[in-house]
């Protein structure tokens, strides 16, 4: 395992592996994945894509720990280009234009990369779209001759005023809307610019991130591994407290399941509210499909789609509505972490409801019980 990469959404897997065919694809790194990817001995790391605010980031000194036992680190794209930004005067390396204006100072806020997206198993589909994304595409529009450098810094700006998940390409047209109706300005764009914005939006759009992240994958792949030198740094890691704390957090074995205690037989059961009864055949469905090991992956999608349905974001053409799922997510201010687990258990049960057989007599019992509930209804009527 010469190189590990952490990528996606800037970069998906298979066009990392296009590029390196060899190298090993992680999912974004949070807080603790630089340090475990050491103990696979990798001649490079390259951090491209990590978490942000909905899990601890990537420590600093995960980085500087890999780069002092001989490790090549890069960085690129997002929290990659944060971080070598950083940490370029320690040694680790940042590519593209992104790390170049973190480096510089030009950009500052974390927010300027920042997006929310879906699961792995979804390809990180995007929800919003990242700062440095749309300043890009404003770029873009004023090559193309639609925008005015004016008309996109007044665009830029409105967009920068918004919380970092409101950020989309709809918003920006709608912001676009909203210039062209006052006419009486000077920077009002004209009916037929904001359609011809739609269709460069649509079909000529490009992502920095992404654009950053190939060319350093590029880079890398003209290394020669079999002569690449271990790494070297002049500092000095020192191992405190913390960072002791950090690798028992990390390495430490999954902690056993909870024990659920069911009354047995003889003991007389306690009324239990019917409202509760669904959470515990839920928790009870959990453990015993975590127990077999059942694979969630291909139960995601249909999850996710569950769900959008329940919130009533599908269109009529069975599409899901993407933005108004990210409505509802900051609605229930829910972080993108915590959205991903509670659809991954909602795919596990979904999973594990596929592999019950149901029997005439299961039928059966749920008949009887509705069936005494309907003749207690009408003996209590007459």
């Amino acid at each position: 395992m010469s190189i590990i990469v952490f990528a996606g959404p800037s970069l998906s897997q298979e066009k990392a592996l296009e590029i390196l065919p060899n190298a090993n694809i992680r999912p974004p790194a949070k807080q603790g994945d630089l340090y475990l990817a050491t103990l696979d001995k990798p001649q490079i790391i390259v951090l491209i894509d990590g978490f942000f605010e909905s899990v601890p980031a990537v420590w600093h000194k995960e980085i500087l720990h890999a780069m002092s036992i001989g490790i090549h680190v890069y960085g690129s794209s997002s929290m990659g280009a944060l971080r070598a930004a950083e940490l370029n005067v320690f040694g680790m390396v940042g590519s593209g234009q992104i790390y170049e204006r973190y480096a510089s100072g030009e950009y500052e806020d974390d927010d300027e990369v920042a997006l929310t997206h879906g699961p792995a198993e979804l390809n990180y589909m995007l929800v919003s779209r990242a700062m440095v994304d749309l300043r890009h595409d404003l770029a873009g529009a004023c090559n193309e001759g639609i925008l005015t450098h004016a008309q996109a810094e007044i665009l830029e700006k409105q967009l920068k005023s918004l919380w970092y998940p409101e950020r989309t390409h709809t918003q920006l047209c709608t912001f676009a809307q909203a210039l062209l109706s006052t006419q009486h300005s000077t920077q009002g764009i004209a009916s037929d610019k904001l359609e011809a914005l739609r269709v460069f939006l649509k079909q000529h759009s490009q992502s920095l991130k992404e654009l950053d992240a190939i060319n350093l994958l590029k880079d890398i792949a003209k290394i020669d591994l079999n002569t690449l030198a271990a790494k070297t740094v002049t500092y000095v890691l020192q191992e405190n407290d913390a960072w002791y704390t950090l690798i028992n957090d990390v390495v430490k074995q999954r902690q056993p399941k909870i024990d659920v205690n069911l009354p047995s037989p003889t003991e007389p059961i306690k009324h239990l509210e019917e409202d509760k009864l669904p959470a515990k055949l839920r928790v009870l469905a959990l453990e015993r499909a975590q127990e077999l090991g059942i694979d969630v992956k291909p139960w995601i999608q249909p999850a996710f789609h569950k769900v959008a349905l329940a919130w009533q974001c599908v269109s009529q053409d069975d599409r899901v509505e993407f933005e108004k799922m990210s409505q509802k997510i900051q609605a229930l201010t829910l972080t993108t972490q915590q959205f991903d687990q509670w659809i991954e258990r909602e795919a596990l049960l979904m999973a594990y409801a596929d592999q019950i057989i149901i029997q005439a007599e299961h039928i059966l019992d749920e008949s009887l019980i509705r069936t005494g509930m309907d003749i207690t209804s009408a003996v209590s009527v007459s």
